[in-house]
């Protein structure tokens, strides 16, 4: 009997080559298996089967031999499975497993219409596509529809039923390209070693062992620390759902969001938990302290700024002799998150969520039965709200998930969700958590202007003053005199940005002179703690932000944060929804002049602005309407496209800051494939404006490596990057407001 093959392996004998049945009945049992947590193992089993059905042609085997043909696989497989489930009770169904199938390499495809045809690159064109023979499948493998069940098992709300089914499709599409992958890649290099982490318990054990600390806390504030972390605890008990963690910044909602999350885990006989962080500015910090906490080797850094060849490269004892297998665990774990617990951004893990590529997807299923806790909710993209929302709702449930909101600023987006879920505050008593760790008086200065507002800055030995844009953060840092002044924005590259935190945090702790002017890259995350602060007008959360860096750890009665109107020749103008939230802002603070940041206030603050927008604002670009057919009429590429939290107008520039820098940049002019390379010079780019970017390559200082590569000239390192404030644009434009 003539033998079909799956895959071929270079310089192997045909006799070598891996059979076509094995490759299907083990990449069934894998979807299955990777299906389990989601609920789809039946049909991604059935997928899988059905996804290569197409080598089964005489055309695909002879390509596999050198024949130069060109073979459409994949669409076979979706045809066969439409006409294997015609006239069952799941003949609806088949249409969403040929989504999956015919994607299964290329990605999720949108719908299309009747009038398409063969070649235009829909569902529909696919499947009026001519394939070649593949019947020869029936003479090894047996399709058994018995065991599947009766429908698909998901709730969903009246208007959102193709959501859910889109979404649904997107889960065993997951499971069967992850295992496709899987499976293929241990026949090509063999086994990877993916897994073996510590098991939950062991984790929960560790954390147990590292929160010992606080068991019997000395001072007043980290007493009331211990109360949160100990509230959170105990709700961990309750069953998956909707959570929000209302804790005023320095109240030690870090730890006690992972100590709910891995309680709950465990409690429950949930998978995992991920940890979803608004800035790649602010995930380093945490992801540092769960490493500390879990081991580096449980804990996967998701995001476009990690550095896998630092970690490949360390050199202290501790890991000279396991380095290598941790960093191949990692970076295996990056492509499909099967790891206890994940840190990641925003914009990771929705882009995921609404993504077509066949690697991007691979992780989904691993979603399913996981803790997602959602640090600064309030930064969840406004402009996607609908989509986003609908997703975690989904994931909650239909896959078992729970969704923690957790920030000082709750934004009150339960409203946003289908069935207007009201989630389960964790924290005792926000109202008086928020009495408690008031330690900033809010002062208005009125209309300020730069030179006067530069004076009062001065007037103080250490200060902190957070401005809108970038342009006028340079602008008033290059007024100051005297010593002890330094700037932040991303116009500084991460490494330049780090360096100077570090000399900021030294100074402040040893009671040296040190005035910091920054734009809003300092309000969310960095644990610095200045006796007072100046803030420019803006929206509430903003100024709370600002606020959480001022007597942080209450080493005095009570600061002050002083809020000024600029008035500036540094400002063009600041973008709508600036302007937008400053107004709100000023109502809310006239309504609650005494205590103008509280629960209270911020809810007012949040209802008044989302009542402000149109509904369609929150799903600008439409992606619902992607997913609104009941009958599987989908379009996951325009879906995929559209779906674009930062919206890219910019260019990146390397920059040449250091020895480091230089030595990467020199690498990169001899690499062919220089992926790595790239990853590790991450945090030496400044990203701006492409008409900034023009602004620079007119005046002859940005070289391009390999055509391809931006880099600042060494040579121009001096008149176009300070050491104080970063790179330097000329002229620069309007629009500012989105980098901070």
């Amino acid at each position: 009997m003539l033998e079909y093959y799956a895959h071929s392996k270079e310089g192997k004998e045909e006799t070598e080559w891996q059979r076509l049945i094995d490759h299907l009945l083990n990449t069934a049992k894998l979807a299955k298996e990777f299906g389990q947590d989601a609920g789809v193992s039946e049909w991604a089993y059935l997928a899988a089967l059905f996804h290569d059905l197409g080598k089964y042609s005489t055309e695909f085997q002879m390509r596999l031999r050198g024949k130069k043909v060109r073979v459409d696989h994949s669409t076979a497989g979706a045809k066969e499975l439409i006409r294997t489930l015609a006239g069952t009770r799941f003949e609806p169904i088949a249409k969403l497993l040929s989504y999956c199938i015919t994607g299964h390499h290329a990605g999720l495809l949108d719908h299309g219409d009747p009038t398409d045809l063969p070649g235009d690159g829909t569902l529909v064109a696919r499947l009026k596509t001519d394939v070649c023979d593949y019947q020869a499948y029936q003479s090894q493998l047996k399709i058994d529809l018995s065991s599947l069940p009766k429908n698909i098992n998901i709730r969903s709300t009246k208007n959102r039923i193709g959501f859910s089914l889109s979404f649904w499709t997107r889960m065993v599409y997951s499971a069967l390209v992850d295992a496709d992958f899987q499976e293929t890649q241990t026949y090509m290099i063999g086994e990877q070693g993916r897994g073996q982490y510590d098991d939950l318990i062991t984790l929960l054990n560790k954390l147990r062992r590292y929160l010992q600390r606080y068991e019997n806390p000395e001072t007043e504030i980290n007493r009331k620390r211990t109360q949160t972390l100990l509230a959170c605890i105990e709700k961990s008990k309750l069953p998956p759902g909707f959570f929000r963690l209302t804790v005023p910044t320095g109240g030690g909602k870090t730890l006690a969001s992972m100590a709910f999350a891995l309680n709950h885990v465990v409690h429950n006989n949930l998978r995992r938990v991920i940890y979803i962080i608004p800035y790649t500015t602010i995930i380093e910090q945490n992801a540092q302290i769960f490493k500390n906490i879990f081991g580096e080797e449980n804990v996967l850094e998701h995001h476009c700024h990690f550095d896998w060849e630092d970690l490949k490269n360390r050199e202290s004892d501790d890991w000279q002799e396991q380095t290598t297998s941790v960093y191949q665990k990692l970076k295996l774990a990056a492509e499909n998150w099967d790891i206890p617990i994940i840190v990641t951004t925003n914009v990771q893990f929705f882009e995921s969520l609404f993504a077509n590529r066949s690697s991007r997807c691979r992780k989904l299923h691993n979603i399913a039965k996981s803790v997602l806790i959602f640090d600064e909710a309030q930064m969840l993209p406004r402009e996607y709200f609908y989509p986003c929302l609908a997703a975690v709702w989904e994931l909650v449930v239909n896959y078992g998930a729970t969704a923690l909101f957790c920030t000082a600023t709750q934004p009150g987006i339960e409203r946003f969700l289908p069935d207007n879920v009201d989630a389960i505050e964790l924290a005792s008593h926000p109202e008086e958590l928020f009495s408690f760790y008031r330690r900033v008086e809010i002062k208005h200065l009125g209309v300020v202007q730069d030179d006067e507002l530069c004076e009062k800055i001065l007037s103080y030995q250490q200060a902190l003053c957070v401005v809108n844009t970038r342009r006028h953060a340079s602008g008033l840092f290059n007024m100051l005199e005297g010593d002890g002044n330094f700037h932040l924005s991303t116009l500084m590259c991460a490494a330049h940005r780090k360096e100077k935190l570090s000399t900021i945090r030294k100074r402040l702790s040893e009671g040296q002179s040190c005035r910091v002017i920054s734009t809003t890259v300092m309000e969310a995350g960095v644990d610095l703690d200045f006796p007072v602060g100046f803030r420019a007008m803006a929206g509430l959360d903003s100024i709370n932000q600002a606020a959480g860096r001022v007597n942080r750890n209450m080493h005095r009665s009570l600061s002050q944060l002083f809020v000024f109107e600029p008035q500036s020749i540094f400002i063009k103008r600041n973008p709508k929804y600036i302007t937008q939230a400053v107004e709100i802002a000023r109502q809310v603070f006239a309504k609650h002049q005494q205590v103008p940041i509280s629960v209270q206030a911020i809810k007012d603050y949040f209802d008044q602005l989302y009542s402000l927008q149109d509904p369609q604002s929150y799903d600008y670009k439409g992606i619902l309407k992607c997913f609104e057919d009941d009958n599987g009429r989908f379009f996951f590429e325009t879906a995929a496209r559209l779906f674009r939290i930062i919206e890219d107008p910019t260019e990146s520039i390397i920059i040449p800051y250091d020895e480091e820098a230089n030595k990467l940049i020199e690498e990169l002019k001899h690499t062919p494939y220089p992926l790595s390379i790239l990853r590790k010079l991450q945090p030496y780019t400044v990203s701006i404006y492409k008409n900034e970017f023009e602004k620079l390559s007119v005046k002859g200082v940005v070289i391009a490596i390999a055509d391809a590569y931006p880099v600042l000239d060494p040579n121009a390192l001096g008149e176009y990057y300070s050491p104080h404030t970063g790179l330097l644009i000329p002229d620069p434009s309007e629009g500012e407001g989105l980098f901070f």
